[in-house]
């Protein structure tokens, strides 16, 4: 819990599984998860209850309360589920926001369509959920409609849509990093499935055995990963990545490549309409990022016959 509150993403999920031992078949284990600060999952709270229902999602939801999890299913956070058998009583206990699993809802759609004569592709429903603005939505909502107008309007009839579809998240400021699905507490019952064949002393154990051992592991892993000179996780690093390196002035050679006066080689090599590559290889235009950012560049009549070189680059000239 206490690396949760350090450095977890504030994604979480809650969903039970049934127990596959020879005599306590009526058994579940309950289970909420979340994802750390390198996107790998760690397994909150769990407990195994007799069924599946609004008491014991209400009994699980008080222990974890009792624990302190309040403090991190906070109104920042989000809490995924499939919202059926009772789950409810387990978002009523947290100010999380609530996220509904779409696997679950393509399935129900399915079922509701089942002898109509109607179906559409999953890719035109994810395409709906993913859409990030409202236009966006709209757009793709008349294309699941020409597919099936049954599975659209099902669709849109979903309530609240900020629980659901991706632009009222974006709306609302609510963070999903990219997961749309429980797919998080799903996997990790996966995980668990052979300790589901014990006795619940025996998969308590084995619950904790994994956690100790994953723990472990990802000390270590991170431990090489700051020696190496790396101040945030790997995740983070990917997520910083793309963030400074594909939007920054690192990628945007407005300047640099501005190639235009140098390649102008109107009279001496005009061969014909065909030759000319006077306005295609002008690349000015394209780069205007930097211009607006970092003011025009006064290295244009200095190099007007040689390639464009920058003052202070250490690799000197760029073809």
């Amino acid at each position: 819990m206490h690396i949760a509150f350090g450095c977890g993403m504030r994604f979480s999920a809650v969903d039970a599984a049934f127990s596959k031992h020879i005599v306590y078949r009526e058994g579940y284990l309950h289970l909420l998860t979340t994802r750390d600060g390198d996107n790998r999952t760690i397994a909150l709270a769990w407990a195994v209850c007799e069924t599946e229902s609004g008491d014991t999602y209400k009994y699980f939801s008080g222990k974890c309360h009792e624990a302190g999890m309040t403090r991190y299913l906070n109104a920042s956070a989000i809490i995924f589920s499939d919202r059926q058998k009772g789950i409810k009583e387990f978002h009523n206990k947290f100010p999380a926001k609530v996220g509904r699993c779409f696997q679950h809802i393509v399935e129900n759609c399915r079922k509701h369509l089942h002898g109509s004569g109607q179906n559409f592709q999953s890719k035109t429903a994810w395409a709906l959920r993913n859409a990030p603005t409202e236009r966006d939505y709209k757009l793709q909502l008349e294309r699941l409609k020409r597919e099936s107008p049954r599975a659209a309007k099902y669709m849109d009839a979903i309530k609240p849509h900020v629980e659901v579809f991706q632009y009222a998240m974006n709306d609302a400021g609510i963070t999903t990093h990219a997961f749309k699905t429980s797919q998080i507490v799903e996997s990790l019952n996966g995980v668990f499935v052979n300790a589901r064949k014990d006795a619940p002393y025996r998969l308590n154990a084995a619950i904790l055995k994994w956690q100790g051992k994953e723990l472990e592991i990802r000390t270590e892993r991170i431990k090489k990963w700051i020696a190496s000179g790396h101040p945030i996780t790997k995740y983070a690093t990917q997520l910083f990545q793309v963030q400074v390196y594909t939007h920054g002035p690192k990628r945007t050679h407005g300047p640099k490549h501005t190639h235009g006066p140098k390649h102008t080689h109107g009279p001496k090599h005009t061969h014909g309409p065909k030759r000319t590559h006077g306005p295609k290889r002008t690349h000015g235009p394209k780069h205007t990022w930097a211009q607006a950012h970092m003011g025009p560049s006064t290295h244009g009549p200095k190099h007007t016959n040689t390639h464009a070189c920058m003052p202070n680059s250490s690799s000197g000239c760029h073809s």
